[in-house]
């Protein structure tokens, strides 16, 4: 892309964050009409008494990617998926994803926690000894709020990874639904066949054949969610290809998609990022190198070990936390 194409959608995404899209009341041609030429009594008399301005807000100017980045020069996001809806008491993170960007050279890197991890260190002296998709909502019931216990889960995997998490977001299922819809569906391609008959799409469930795949918001969130033939570590390896899925089909498509996605985002997720990084978010984006997008989930037996007689799992901390310092070392 342009830089010119890059310059028209980032001007186009602030008008859409700051509201600005409304046409100003009043042109010099409407003060003409009110004049017709009968003096400056007449004119006075057409006029409506004015109503006082009121002083504008400053505007806050957009964000820069510098602003964005950690002292690691890395731009590093905590993503949650979260499984809450109707009939369903509590809120799981099924999903728990590291991805992280260097703007220099375009090397992007996803990193899943498998959710059925447990002992997560999560502060000095302190680990937490359940599931780790129960923590948010464990975090929620202290703290009485979403996003106080949003901001706690990314401070806790930070210390945990040894790396710094600069934001997070978190999206439910029926946001996930809505912003891959909107986008028009996204592009997967399988190495096998795929045949779930417990996911809820029509009568066979998901069905999918090997190759490059069209999916619907739902089929899509069906995919990440499946594990009925696959393991929960495939499942996380499913999640991120959806993610890099969305992340370039919005590149393909540029600025048409725009306006309505932020609207949808404002809507449908939980963010620490503010509207005014939008740009250099975008920007950020159409300078990851997708195509060559290291993906790692934290599995047994290299990353975390097996907890015997049960089904859960333990992270190999030192390991992960190596992990995290050479990311993009293509020999780690």
């Amino acid at each position: 892309m342009s830089r010119s194409t890059l310059t028209l959608i980032c001007a186009a995404l602030c008008l859409v964050l700051a509201g600005c899209g409304d046409l100003a009341a009043g042109s010099a041609g409407e003060k003409a009409r009110t004049g017709g030429g009968q003096g400056k009594a007449a004119e006075r008399a057409a006029r409506p008494t004015p109503t006082p301005t009121p002083t504008p807000e400053p505007t806050r100017a957009p964000l820069r990617v510098a602003d964005l980045l950690g002292s690691d020069g890395r731009f590093t996001v905590l993503l949650l998926g979260s499984d809450v809806r109707d009939g369903i008491v509590g809120e799981r993170t099924d999903a728990i994803i590291v991805a992280t960007i260097d703007p220099g050279s375009g090397k992007v890197a996803m990193v899943s926690l498998p959710r059925d991890t447990v002992n997560v260190p999560v502060a000095p002296g302190d680990a937490y000894a359940e599931r780790i998709n129960t923590l948010y909502f464990d975090l929620q019931q202290s703290t009485g709020k979403r996003k106080a216990a949003l901001e706690e889960v990314r401070a806790s995997l930070a210390y945990a990874f040894g790396t710094e998490i600069d934001h997070v977001a978190l999206v439910d299922f029926d946001g996930l639904v809505r912003l891959i819809d909107s986008i028009g569906g996204i592009e997967v391609t399988l190495d096998a066949p795929m045949l779930d008959p417990t996911m809820h799409l029509g009568e066979k469930g998901l069905k999918l054949k090997a190759g490059p795949q069209d999916l619907s918001g739902k089929e899509a969130l069906a995919f990440t969610r499946s594990r009925h033939t696959s393991s929960d570590y495939d499942r996380s390896r499913r999640q991120q290809q959806v993610i890099a899925a969305a992340a370039e089909k919005v590149r393909s498509q540029g600025l048409a998609a725009l306006p309505a996605l932020v609207e949808l985002i404002r809507k449908k997720t939980l963010t620490d990022i503010p509207m005014l990084a939008a740009p250099a978010v975008l920007e950020l984006a159409l300078k990851a190198d997708l195509a060559n997008l290291r993906s790692v989930v934290l599995e047994p037996v290299r990353w975390a070990r097996l907890v015997p007689g049960t089904y859960v799992i333990s992270p190999k901390v030192l390991e992960i936390q190596k992990l995290f310092d050479r990311i993009f070392d293509e020999s780690e």
